[in-house]
């Protein structure tokens, strides 16, 4: 076949491609970051797990978790849209992806002027609000929400799975609403995702583990002002025949933010409670934060944090962190950033220093595999890239 021959076939093979892409409005988008971790130290919790030492090494998805998505639209006719997204996460330092699974989120929904719906795998409610309030994110060895994942006895749902979103259009200048409900925050309904921990049962019901979740927020963005509340309720169904009564959790969070131009002041708290004696012997807790975040000029950020995580369901099991960092933007897409921070536990206190607020990803390991946070300080350098 000739070189023009070839050419000709290539740009055939190419249109339907390209014209479909237009007509769905088709945009690619994307993360990596790569950076040097260390963490070590023991407050006298139980932060080390039994381990000695420093923990040092190269790590990837520090500022922001490495990530591939596709989001895109599609005009109904009559002000509808067609809207959808889905993203994936990956590792930039080894061969998996990210967390031990590639999907960090997807949805389809619609929407229009009675406002967005949508539908799937979505980012979980507090987690986000956290990170909204957050200096940092939920990012680097500063990240709160790590913090308030292990007093609250319930860790940090990132993701919801199974979820139903409805968001509100503006009803007053910057005001929002939204609402959202899962059948099974953590898996397939019906997977028992629970059961290894003894809490849902494994008993003939069909529903035992199931972990029904919903949300209502009110959220206010206008010029320099945001504020955020948010109400949550927790179930787990339980297996009459192996625990009796469901345990339920009411959760919630108040985030507020003022930004004055020569520095931004963020302030966050969480309240997290079980209904009943079962309920609360897992859950009864609460947390704050306050932020600042500085710049010094149109390149160069500074950001300090400080947290408070009180965990009231456990004797001597408290948490507080300081965290101080700075980010240097070469341009609009890349950045350069360092990050330390330090934490003091009580006795019985297993909060540690990760790299995220999930607090379950990194270098180092709680008891040698499960990749949990470690030490009580911590610095961290490196690099991301945006597109």
């Amino acid at each position: 076949m000739s070189k023009k021959l070839l050419a000709a076939a290539i740009a055939a093979a190419l249109v339907p491609t390209a014209v479909l892409a237009e007509a769905s409005n088709v945009t690619m988008y994307g993360r990596i970051d790569y950076g040097f971790m260390s963490r070590g130290g023991d407050s006298g919790g139980n932060s080390q797990a039994g381990q000695t030492g420093r923990q040092n090494g190269f790590e990837d998805g520090i500022l922001g978790t490495n990530r591939i998505g596709f989001r895109g639209s599609e005009a109904l006719g009559n002000g509808l849209k067609a809207i959808f997204e889905f993203e994936f996460g990956f590792a930039g330092d080894t061969g998996q992806a990210f967390g031990g699974t590639s999907n960090r989120h997807s949805w389809i929904g619609l929407e229009g002027a009675f406002g967005t719906v949508l539908g799937g795998r979505v980012d979980g409610a507090r987690y986000s609000f956290v990170g909204q309030y957050d200096p940092f994110k939920n990012q680097t060895v500063a990240n709160a929400g790590s913090l308030f994942g292990v007093t609250s006895g319930l860790g940090q749902a990132d993701r919801a799975d199974n979820a139903v979103v409805y968001i509100s259009p503006e009803v007053a200048p910057g005001l929002k609403f939204l609402a959202a409900y899962t059948t099974n925050l953590l898996g397939e309904d019906g997977s028992n995702p629970l059961a290894a921990a003894g809490i849902g049962g494994n008993g003939t019901d069909v529903d035992a583990g199931d972990t029904p979740l919903y949300a209502l927020a009110a959220l206010y963005n206008n010029g320099p002002i945001s504020f955020t509340l948010d109400y949550e309720n927790l179930q787990v169904k339980r297996s009459v025949a192996n625990g009796g009564s469901d345990l339920e959790f009411d959760l919630w969070v108040v985030g507020a933010s003022y930004d004055f131009g020569v520095a931004k002041l963020s302030a966050y708290y969480e309240n997290v409670e079980g209904d009943d004696t079962a309920s609360k012997a897992i859950s009864e807790s609460d947390g704050w934060l306050v932020g600042l975040t500085v710049p010094v000029s149109a390149n160069f950020l500074l950001k300090a944090s400080y947290v408070k995580a009180n965990d009231d369901a456990r004797n001597n099991a408290d948490c507080k962190k300081w965290g101080f960092g700075g980010e240097y933007s070469f341009s609009k897409r890349t950045t350069a950033y360092a990050t330390v921070a330090k934490l003091s536990a009580d006795s019985a206190a297993t909060c540690a220093i990760s790299k995220n607020a999930s607090g379950t990803s990194g270098t180092a390991t709680a008891n040698g595999n499960s990749g949990a946070g470690y030490g009580d300080t911590g610095f961290n350098v490196g690099i991301a890239h945006t597109f």
